[in-house]
């Protein structure tokens, strides 16, 4: 299931974190569901794994839109 990525972690639910090492989005950080997926970096945070693993140390949530 998780060929070309290393995942990070899960947050129950059917939500996972993989972090994509081959192809055109290597480096990125991906939120993935049973409905769909999206980079990670669409927050208030960097995107990439430096973004997501310090957004992650900062206990901020996944969905903190600026908004």
């Amino acid at each position: 299931m998780w060929d070309g990525a290393l995942l990070l972690g899960d947050d129950g639910c059917a939500m996972y974190w993989p972090l994509v090492v081959t192809g055109t989005h290597r480096g990125q950080v991906w939120n993935v569901t049973d409905v769909g997926a999206q980079p990670f970096g669409y927050t208030t945070a960097d995107d990439g794994f430096v973004g997501w693993a310090a957004h992650w140390a900062a206990g901020k949530e996944w969905f903190d839109a600026p908004y």
